[in-house]
């Protein structure tokens, strides 16, 4: 008889693989060699765990003692990879901005902020897969400095290359909410990805033969990471050759703006912005991006140069001219600033700065607000208030209703005691039935702020 066939023993990675089939499979994908096929998507899902989480399937495996199971969300994800996740990302992200701060605060304590050099990027999409995936189709890049504008300007139609199965409609979708570029036959693309990541290396190249970071919005931060990476994996399948070291930084331009806007003036807390959310409005705006000459020639043929993503590097390095050079003395130049249309003299003309005067103040006195006073009601500025202020209130109260006062005023006519004193002697006539005669209150007794007059 022929030996026996060792059964193979199962381990931790064949119980993940297990588990995670059904969970891949509802999400479209087909298996028809079995767990073969789900070897290789489970395999980096696999290396992403951690020993904690890996050991769940070993003891599975062993059928020993289990260990406690983690939570999992309703996507079966573990509660707690998700909060660790979450909490790299908050450390990540904090470690960026103390990043940028140092680097600010560097050139400035240097007098070389004005004339150092950013690199402000975009990078449109094709499409956003579930996976994680962002396939790019258009990426631009400029070169800017606060004394110098936009130096240098760097624009690519990258070819996406071959879509995951089941997202050419979604594409399609995106393709026409957005940037309208067509996911694939696209003539303007460009596959020689070799020479789109030599190009953006050539621009960030510095003096001492590193790579200057890269500043992106930061709603595109997770976009650009995985972007510049599939540059790279890009690179080295056309050559075999190429460096597969990613030398690529990636900052905050949310967090650059808020820097350098608080450097203009340290002592002035109102050029502080509040938040890098107030910073992203600024940003969202777009005031600049329907001004001539912003986007590319494809998209202006198109009617649609909102979103292209050399008309977005412009705005991002138009804005913060905009914001800051006023603050720091600095000129600015048409078409390296601001767009040459609204580079008007006038909108911006650099007042000079004006220092602070501190003004000793005055101690407010508070008075008692019952405190009782001698001052006498103010009075309608009629005749009656001047017999009231010439003669007093009880010889105004002995002038007749029949006297006229100058310029003809009927003297009793304002409001109190004197108001009571009139008596009309004529009616005006209006038509319909007669109208009911009211008989003036007594004397004392008005509205207003007559005195009150004792009876003799």
């Amino acid at each position: 008889m022929p030996p026996k066939r060792k059964q193979q023993k199962a381990n931790g990675f064949m119980m993940f693989m297990i588990e995670m089939r059904p969970r891949l499979e509802s999400d479209g994908h087909k298996f028809p060699n079995g767990l073969m096929d789900v070897h290789p998507i489970c395999t980096p899902l696999w290396n992403n765990l951690t020993t904690e989480q890996k050991a769940i399937y070993n003891q599975r495996a062993k059928g020993g003692p289990m260990v406690k199971e983690e939570k999992l969300d309703s996507l079966g994800v573990p509660l707690a990879w998700k909060e660790r996740e979450e909490q790299k990302k908050i450390i990540e992200k904090t470690q960026v901005f103390q990043k940028i701060e140092d680097l600010v605060s560097y050139f400035h304590s240097q007098g070389t902020l004005e004339n150092h050099y950013f690199h402000l990027a975009h990078f449109n999409i094709a499409v956003a897969t579930d996976e994680g995936e962002y396939p790019p189709c258009e990426l631009a890049i400029v070169k800017f400095s606060l004394v110098d504008g936009i130096t240098s300007t760097i624009h690519e139609f990258v070819d996406p290359g071959q879509l995951r199965l089941g997202y050419a409609y979604e594409a399609g979708l995106h393709s026409e909410k957005t940037h309208r570029i067509p996911a694939c036959g696209f003539k303007l693309f460009n596959k020689n990805y070799v020479a789109i990541t030599n190009s953006i290396k050539k621009i960030l190249q510095q003096s001492d033969g590193g790579c200057a970071p890269l500043f992106f919005v930061d709603e595109d931060m997770a976009k650009a990471v995985y972007i510049l990476d599939w540059l790279i994996e890009k690179s080295c399948q056309l050559d075999h050759s190429y460096d597969s070291c990613n030398p690529f930084k990636i900052y905050s331009l949310n967090k650059l703006f808020y820097e350098l806007r608080r450097y203009a003036d340290l002592n002035d807390p109102r050029l502080k912005f509040t938040s890098t959310t107030q910073v992203a409005e600024y940003f969202g705006n777009g005031m600049f991006q329907f001004s001539p000459n912003m986007a590319c020639q494809w998209h202006e043929d198109e009617d649609n140069v909102t979103f292209c993503s050399l008309t977005r590097v412009r705005n991002y390095a138009y804005t913060i001219s905009d914001m800051c050079c006023e603050h720091y003395g600095l000129a600015l130049l048409p078409n390296r600033h601001v767009p040459a249309s609204v580079a008007d003299e006038y909108r911006y003309e650099i007042m000079p700065k004006t220092e602070k005067v501190n003004h000793s103040q005055k101690p407010v006195n508070k008075h008692d607000e019952e405190k009782p006073s001698d001052v006498v009601p103010r009075m309608p500025k009629s005749f009656s208030k001047v017999v009231m202020q010439t003669v007093g209130p009880r010889v105004a109260a002995n002038f007749s209703s029949k006297s006229q006062g100058p310029n003809g005023v009927i003297p009793g006519a304002g409001r109190g005691i004197l108001g009571s004193m009139y008596s009309p002697t004529s009616e005006p006539q209006f038509p319909g039935p007669p109208r009911e005669i009211v008989t003036p209150p007594p004397a004392g007794r008005g509205r207003g702020r007559g005195l009150l007059l004792t009876s003799d």
